[in-house]
């Protein structure tokens, strides 16, 4: 793993224990930010923008936005082995006024109040492909409608049946055994 691009291109990635993550792999990234960049309803500006990561494990998805000229970016982890690794990754690639780690469950965190704060351009939610409740991670997305700036990226496993129609633009790419689901108004 390694950052694809910006001023850390290359830099490896420290990954946690593959037991308690997915790490988003390179070609799948380096296809996100394809999208982001010279998609039509998707294309989105980096450079200067808020970023939240949700379900951040090693901070991947970050760690490139931070790379291609993000503001800052607030990573969401709730395991403290893998925010070890999350902090490494960060204060080994970029000054701390960059990123902030919560170290709180998705579940419990105040998520709205945190968009409120952030102003994000865009929000990346990453769950385990066998997370529990990921009915409310979609009522969370659906929230989200009422913000017409931000662009969501869902990272799931292929299987899953989502619908989002709320959402003006919808965009869904399937890559291997990842489905990734980007959504704006």
């Amino acid at each position: 793993m390694r950052i694809i691009s910006g001023n850390k291109k290359g830099k490896k990635i420290l990954l946690p224990n593959p037991k308690i993550t997915r790490p988003l792999k390179d070609n799948v990234k380096e296809n996100i930010f394809n999208i982001l960049l010279h998609t039509k309803h998707f294309k989105t500006e980096l450079e200067g923008s808020n970023i939240i990561d949700f379900f951040s494990g090693s901070g991947s998805f970050g760690l490139e936005c931070l790379s291609r000229g993000s503001k800052k970016v607030a990573f969401l982890e709730k395991n403290a082995e893998t925010r070890n690794t999350l902090f490494r990754n960060l204060s080994n690639n970029f000054e701390k006024n960059k990123f902030q780690i919560l170290k709180d469950n998705f579940f419990l965190y105040d998520k709205l109040n945190l968009i409120i704060k952030y102003n994000p351009k865009i929000i990346f939610i990453d769950p385990p492909y066998k997370i529990e409740n990921f009915e409310h991670i979609c009522n969370f997305i659906n929230t989200l409608i009422k913000f017409k700036e931000i662009l969501i990226i869902l990272h799931i496993e292929k299987t899953r049946h989502v619908y989002f129609n709320n959402f003006k633009h919808k965009l869904e790419k399937t890559y291997g055994t990842s489905k990734i689901v980007f959504l704006k108004n």
